[in-house]
């Protein structure tokens, strides 16, 4: 890996401030994922119902990421992350007074959105290809991988502390938790003004798109932002019903938090092989085998009954699927539209990847719950990422927008 100061305290501070930052707000999905069975035996809620939160969610990011995305391309990333790390930590301690009707759920949900939406991947895979260049794919693998740890231990924890506090103390216990791992790293490492952040870059042979209407009048921008909305439908679907589907399978609880154990390395070797790939390999090769992976799990799931060695083979797929896809997203930001609209294009497809995650697990809940199978969502879901591959296949070569001097 290589930036402009390769090696240093600081670059490796930032990016262990990062990979940290990255690891924790991103595994709320995960959460939701482990707690759909609890949630639903002490309140009677349904999985579409439980899952519906994440989509009121995908709703309101949007909104929110798209105003952040703006503000991380203006400002440092250390003004945006500590106030966006303490809003966050309130917001997933106050999901810890829902309960009885299904609404304290989704107006919990609300809160989390809004107050954390400044603790985002937006602002943190900004600081990294703004410090990072040649080795600009292995940088946002490693910066990325950091969830796969907490993925695989994710079930295990939540099954824990709900032993340990009850269902009203999952929230506010990784709130707590989640707070110091975050904010001290940022404190200790994030630079204190966006001048010592940026890397000097020679002219570039061709300008980034500065102009935001530029960029959304963009047909590359719209061919990513489908093909990403079709592969996270798929991807969503796993996060947050692949615990349920075990149990379905008549796995225990127990066996279904240790299948989820061999998701975490998984994810971690699909980023960062995802990010090396994409340091040697054509751009539109390395992320149209990416998307594919989901495809195969749905077929996997279709064509093998599952009992526990036919999960974890299953988990092994998934984890690398997963670990995968965010990792395609940040680089191809970078590599079609250069550092100086990063943000706001991030935002977008970022966007888009949470909208999809979130409607397709409602979805998916509301399709089992009408159907008492998840078949239909399935076929459907591979017939998606089918289309997603053929349109990042479509993409031209990216563009040579910034030299690589470092």
């Amino acid at each position: 890996m290589a930036s402009r100061d390769s090696g240093s305290f600081r670059s490796l501070g930032i990016l262990f401030a990062a990979t940290m930052a990255i690891a924790i707000v991103g595994v709320h999905f995960h959460v939701v994922g482990a707690m759909v069975k609890p949630l639903g035996d002490a309140y009677g809620w349904s999985r579409g119902d439980i899952a519906f939160a994440l989509t009121i969610s995908s709703v309101v990011h949007p909104f929110t990421n798209i105003f952040l995305g703006m503000l991380v391309d203006r400002y440092s990333a250390r003004s945006i992350a500590l106030p966006g790390i303490a809003g966050w930590a309130v917001g997933t301690a106050l999901l810890g007074f829902v309960g009885g009707p299904i609404w304290t759920w989704y107006a919990g949900y609300v809160l989390f959105s809004l107050l954390g939406f400044a603790a985002s991947s937006i602002v943190f895979t900004k600081l990294i290809v703004e410090n990072f260049t040649k080795r600009r794919g292995l940088a946002l693998a490693t910066s990325l991988a950091g969830a796969g740890i907490l993925v695989s231990i994710i079930p295990t924890i939540v099954l824990a502390l709900e032993r340990h506090f009850g269902i009203a103390g999952v929230y506010p216990a990784i709130a707590a938790c989640a707070f110091v791992l975050m904010f001290i790293p940022c404190w200790l490492f994030l630079p204190r003004s966006r001048s010592a952040e940026m890397p000097q870059m020679s002219a570039a042979p061709s300008r980034p798109k500065a102009d935001w209407r530029e960029v959304v009048g963009s047909t590359i921008l719209w061919r990513l932002l489908f093909a990403f909305l079709f592969v996270a439908s798929c991807v969503g679907t796993f996060i947050v019903h692949l615990q349920p589907m075990l149990a379905d399978a008549g796995l225990s609880r127990d066996e279904a938090a240790t299948v989820a154990l061999f998701i975490g390395p998984a994810m971690i070797a699909g980023r960062l092989g995802t990010g090396l790939l994409f340091d040697i390999l054509p751009t539109r090769l390395v992320a149209a085998c990416a998307f594919s992976l989901p495809a195969f799990a749905c077929l996997w799931l279709l064509a093998i009954p599952l009992d526990y060695g036919s999960a974890v083979a299953l988990a092994l797929l998934i984890g690398v699927a997963m670990g995968s896809e965010v990792d395609v997203v940040a680089y191809m930001s970078s590599r079609y539209f250069g550092l100086r609209r990063y943000g706001l294009v991030f935002a977008i497809l970022i966007s888009t990847y949470g909208f999809a995650v979130g409607t397709s697990s409602w979805g998916a809940g509301k399709a089992f719950d009408a159907a008492g199978s998840y078949d239909g969502v399935l076929i459907a879901l591979i017939a998606g990422v089918a289309l997603a591959v053929a349109l990042v296949i479509s993409l031209g070569r990216p563009p040579e927008l910034e030299r690589e001097t470092s």
